[in-house]
């Protein structure tokens, strides 16, 4: 009989950690300069690296910022289901290209997902439009992202801990400049092929990617330099994180007065526990994602460095039971798969 991998069996050394860690602070960094870097070969690296990446531990992705896609906008939804009917909707949600980080909540009975909706001007009728009239679903309420908060200015998060020293962290984060928003870049439809490739594996070569589009390697990395240093596309690496030990996460909705909106989003971005934090439309206007090992550390966090934060008005926080889906790869017990697959 065959035994399928679970994120139970799988363990990390301290050069697993290493290696993770600075991934997360320069995902396209060459192998040879983590290496350097680390102070290991540049074949270990590669290895270790492959492995984890073959195992589902992790993947390395190009992400969107959705506001550069024509007529594009970010939403996250909190649906209600019929009892029984959760699960059979969240997998159909996850196999979906426009979803991402599909989860089930509140007991079972809610699913929350983060959604690309796109304004076709032919009167199409996209997600937002087919979800109130499925039968299974009871109730359904959409928030628009105005604003994604993005701190600590070297990595979105960085669970793994203070695994690299000082100087190895600001040496590879010269290697992933920072990117200089320009408005004016955006993603054309050209860039289809090229955003695809990115989105099933960030760290592919210019060789595979020019493979990929029928462009000229010069072509790729001009463009996928562009895209970089206007802030419209991004590195990620999306983990799996009960690998790790972190198994208790939950979606925080806060209510912040309009003119502690900022400040607040700011400072709860720079929490180590936040992995995601954004500016929304409705009654609650920030939703954050916490992510803890266990319950206690939740407690904990809610109760110190949320309780500081005078600005907050009410907090609601709903926990995730299972996660179906994170930034693109889908979640198998406890580890990542691509959809494709």
């Amino acid at each position: 009989m065959t035994t399928r991998a679970s994120s139970e069996n799988i363990t990390f050394d301290e050069w697993d950690r290493r290696i993770l860690h600075a991934l997360q602070l320069a995902p396209r960094a060459p192998f040879a300069r983590m290496g350097a870097v680390l102070g290991v070969s540049e074949q270990t690296v590669a290895r270790r690296y492959q492995r984890m990446r073959t195992r589902g531990v992790l993947r390395v992705l190009g992400r969107l910022d959705p506001d550069r896609l024509p007529d594009t906008t970010s939403w996250v939804l909190r649906i209600g289901c019929r009892p029984g009917t959760a699960a059979a909707t969240a997998r159909a949600l996850a196999r979906r290209d426009d979803t991402a980080w599909v989860a089930i909540t509140a007991g079972g009975a809610e699913l929350t997902c983060r959604v690309a909706v796109r304004d076709t001007g032919d009167g199409g009728e996209g997600l937002l439009h087919q979800l109130p009239r499925a039968s299974h679903v009871l109730s359904l309420s959409a928030h628009q992202v105005l604003h994604r908060f993005v701190g600590r200015g070297e990595a979105d998060w960085v669970a793994v801990g203070d695994e690299l020293s000082a100087a190895q962290r600001a040496e590879l984060a010269a290697a992933s400049p920072q990117a200089d928003p320009d408005r004016s870049v955006r993603v054309e439809p050209s860039d289809a092929p090229l955003l695809e490739a990115l989105a099933r594996d960030g760290r592919a070569s210019f060789a595979a990617l020019a493979a990929a589009t029928g462009w000229s390697q010069r072509q790729v990395a001009g463009r996928v330099e562009a895209l970089t240093a206007g802030g419209a596309l991004w590195f990620d690496v999306d983990t799996a994180v009960a690998s790790m030990g972190f198994r208790t996460m939950a979606y925080l909705w806060f209510t912040v007065a309009p003119a502690h909106l900022a400040s607040v989003g700011a400072r709860l971005a720079d929490h180590r526990t936040i992995v995601w934090a954004a500016a929304v439309t409705g009654s609650g206007n920030i939703m954050a994602a916490a992510l803890c090992r266990d319950a206690p550390s939740l407690y904990r966090y809610l109760t110190t460095d949320v309780a500081g934060i005078d600005e907050v008005r009410t907090l609601e926080t709903v926990p995730v039971l299972t996660r179906v889906k994170q930034a693109r790869f889908l979640v198998e017990n406890g580890l990542l798969k691509d959809p494709a697959m």
